[in-house]
């Protein structure tokens, strides 16, 4: 029952950080295009016992400021990817992690490319949960266990992920044929200080992380259908 519980709010974090990822996006762009600096910016959050919080309204003022008129990545804009990116993938290891219907159903979906799958994952989970540089580097941590599991397991270190939507997950639909994406990393190259965008690039970032949400929607319709 417990593990049942878990995994619910495992699988609906997974949801709602691919949700906050979209919304987020949208604000970013929409704050690029208007000039929001100029409206007013005191807001108040009220909480239980009649005790509020009063948010900075110049801290607001200056982030927008930087954000109107770019073209590249916000302040905002990044966070909002980046945290994005880490809930998605801590709440699918966090899922993996336990017996259930689900990782049964991701072992079956995705056959031998589930070690794979949960390796990439993992990775991004630790690399996004440590980083405490501005510009993403690796810290021995990041990697070395899972490297440890890879050589325990028997397993090749050169992971080379490939997802094909229209093959691999037909339920969800897409919008062409060769929609999808590949992963590479050689764990055993791996070294401390790499810049994690050199792994694993800004774009696989965004569609490991849809492919993490559609396979939950596409185990959620399998209960539906029982």
């Amino acid at each position: 029952m417990q593990d049942n519980i878990l995994l619910e709010d495992a699988l609906l974090l997974v949801e709602q950080n691919f949700y906050f990822l979209h919304v987020g996006e949208f604000f970013a762009e929409l704050s690029k295009q208007e000039d929001f600096s100029t409206k007013e910016l005191s807001i108040k959050r009220e909480f239980e016992d009649l005790k509020s919080y009063s948010f900075n309204p110049n801290i607001i003022e200056e982030v927008l400021k930087d954000a109107f008129g770019k073209r590249e990545i916000t302040l905002f804009e990044y966070f909002v990817e980046f945290n994005s990116f880490r809930g998605i993938c801590m709440a699918m290891v966090e899922a993996l992690r336990l017996d259930s219907p689900f990782r049964d159903y991701m072992m079956t979906k995705l056959g031998d490319r589930y070690e794979d799958f949960f390796d990439i994952v993992s990775f991004v989970r630790n690399v996004l949960s440590h980083n405490i540089h501005a510009d993403i580097r690796l810290n021995e941590k990041d990697f070395s266990g899972t490297l440890k599991r890879i050589r325990r397991m028997k397993r090749d270190t050169h992971i080379l992920f490939s997802f094909n939507y229209a093959i691999d997950l037909p339920e969800i639909g897409s919008p062409s044929l060769g929609y999808g994406f590949v992963c590479e990393i050689d764990f055993e190259k791996l070294k401390a200080g790499m810049p994690f965008l050199s792994v694993i690039s800004h774009w696989e970032l965004m569609m490991l992380s849809e492919l993490c949400f559609n396979l939950v929607m596409a185990f959620r319709a399998t209960l539906f259908k029982r």
